[in-house]
């Protein structure tokens, strides 16, 4: 919110993103699977990308300024993501060839986006001291407000804990009373976030999970690239999560193998997965609706397709793709990359916010400076670091003065973190399924949950007010002060209680508060020889098993 400055502590570790969205942001990865009972953990681990700082690319953004004639044909495109090399004009044109040609390399293709940007893509990749070469001469030619290096996003890459999972409700710790909890339980007899579009600008969603299907909104796919979208086609209107398994080395070299996380399933369902269904995990506004907008596949996303993917969620404009009818009050990003916030996010995100929407960002899971890291160190956007169950900061979560409040992601030091909607599989989607992952890309949905129960009161709060609510009825953290970790937790129940006390409250919700009664935990686990069921890591509950239920 506001202003936030960007204070290096003296500890920094590096960690990823040149073009992957949160892998260096969060703690993202499948943590563990269980079918809909008991499972076992899959082992920590730690996606290492490449630092951020001092390194070649040979992908660029530029903001073109409004009056531009660059900005008039990028306005013009028929479809924004498409190559419109040969409609520039002639001076920007030539100005783009000159400033590749120092290095011998050529323009493969300049794509139309949102806000007067484009993206640029070079035939090969360039040092580091090539690439500040590269942005200087393209950066001093008319019509150019800014030229940055693309980052390519990535879900938050989380930890794993190594302790088995179980189910429903009463492993949903986050969730509850508990001093360091968010207290979402009392807050449902106020509001539940009935109709409140939340949207999840991540790997997109499993439209069939029975968790998560009552409470979705039509989508869309931002990923302009067939082979990182996994679907063969590029952008469409189909949001679902394909997975995004990889092989070794195939991101970056020295790049690991990793399974399908399905983060934008996980993180959907701690916003609003169904509750009082008897099945599963509940969401912190079970009656909010999720608006999945996929920006992220194989080995992350660009920001121009995250820029575009921001601007279509808020109700924006972009060429080429139908008109968002359910424009978001909230929008969570659980995603991002090792950098300060570039200008090209700041006037997306700016836009966005104009347009009505409140941004939720993930602090990061580096144990660093969350001003860093993009897009949690901009401006106009609410940052949340991550704590576990003994209201500590969590080992991993980045911390700072951009970093507004906190909330549980988990620790696996005190918890197994955050349970919620995933697929038993690790490569394509098979079998719906819960699990638990931690990460600030957990603890963020945590508070844009909160925030769907806060708009269905008022409708009209500013990201400023929220923040400020938040901040005055939030939790102070056992370990952290305000400069590093926010003012503390969020606490729902007094958040929603603060603003219905002021008078803005239209009338009382019309559905019913859910249960916070899940019904017994099946003891014992279910198995098929007297062992949690195996699959290849993680434990799995079938549907078909027996005391195995949704």
């Amino acid at each position: 919110m506001g202003t936030k400055s960007h204070r290096r502590p003296v500890l920094i570790v590096t960690v990823s993103i040149v073009v992957v969205a949160l892998a260096a942001v969060g703690i993202a990865a499948l943590t563990g699977v269980f079918r809909h009972d008991d499972a076992d953990a899959l082992t920590s681990k730690r996606d290492a990308a490449p630092a951020a700082a001092n390194i070649g690319g040979k992908r660029f953004v530029i903001t073109y300024s409004d009056d531009s004639p660059a900005a008039s044909v990028i306005a013009a495109a028929q479809s924004y993501g498409t190559n419109i090399i040969d409609s520039l004009p002639e001076q920007d044109r030539q100005a783009l060839i000159a400033a590749a040609s120092r290095f011998s390399v050529t323009i493969e293709s300049v794509t139309a986006h949102s806000l007067g940007m484009a993206g640029i893509s070079l035939s090969k990749e360039l040092t580091a001291d090539q690439v500040k070469e590269f942005i200087t001469a393209l950066g001093a030619a008319d019509g150019i407000e800014a030229v940055e290096t693309d980052l390519r996003m990535t879900v938050l890459d989380d930890t794993v804990p190594e302790t088995p999972n179980d189910r429903y409700f009463s492993r949903q710790w986050g969730l509850t009373s508990d001093s360091y909890s968010i207290n979402a339980t009392g807050a449902w007899s106020q509001s539940t976030g009935k109709d409140v579009t939340v949207a999840v600008i991540d790997s997109g969603i499993l439209p069939t999970h029975p968790d998560l299907k009552d409470n979705l909104l039509p989508g869309y796919d931002f990923i302009s690239d067939p082979w990182m979208s996994r679907d063969n086609d590029g952008r469409d209107a189909d949001p679902s999560d394909d997975g995004d398994s990889t092989d070794a080395d195939i991101c970056y070299q020295g790049s690991e193998a990793h399974p399908s996380s399905w983060h934008g399933s996980h993180v959907a369902g701690i916003i609003a997965a169904s509750t009082n269904n008897e099945r599963g995990v509940a969401g912190v506004a079970p009656n909010a609706r999720i608006l999945p907008v996929r920006a992220l596949g194989r080995c992350g996303g660009t920001s121009t397709d995250i820029i575009d993917a921001l601007t279509w969620a808020s109700g924006g404009h972009v060429n080429g793709v139908p008109d968002n009818d359910n424009p978001a009050q909230v929008i969570n990003m659980s995603l991002g990359g090792e950098g300060t916030c570039p200008a090209f996010y700041q006037k997306a995100i700016n836009a966005a916010v104009k347009r009505g929407s409140i941004i939720v960002t993930a602090a990061g899971n580096e144990d660093m400076d969350a001003g860093e890291v993009a897009p949690a160190g901009c401006q106009n956007v609410i940052t949340v670091g991550a704590t576990g169950a003994t209201g500590a900061r969590s080992f991993y979560s980045n911390y700072g003065s951009v970093v507004d409040v906190s909330a549980p992601g988990g620790d696996p030091n005190t918890d197994d973190g955050i349970a919620s909607t995933v697929d038993r599989s690790e490569t394509t989607p098979a079998e719906p399924a819960y699990g638990y992952m931690m990460g600030t890309s957990q603890a963020a949905p945590h508070v844009s949950g909160t925030i769907a129960l806060l708009r269905a009161i008022n409708p009209s709060l500013t990201t400023e007010e929220t923040t400020a609510l938040l901040q005055d009825t939030s939790t102070p953290l056992s370990n952290c002060d305000r400069d590093a970790c926010g003012t503390g937790i969020i606490n729902a129940a007094a958040a929603v209680t603060e603003l219905a006390a002021r008078g803005t409250d239209p009338g009382p919700d019309p559905s019913p508060a859910p249960s916070t009664d899940p019904g017994p935990d099946p003891s014992p686990a279910p198995s098929t020889d007297g062992k949690p069921i195996k699959h290849h890591g993680p434990g799995i509950c079938r549907s078909g098993d027996s005391d195995c239920r949704y």
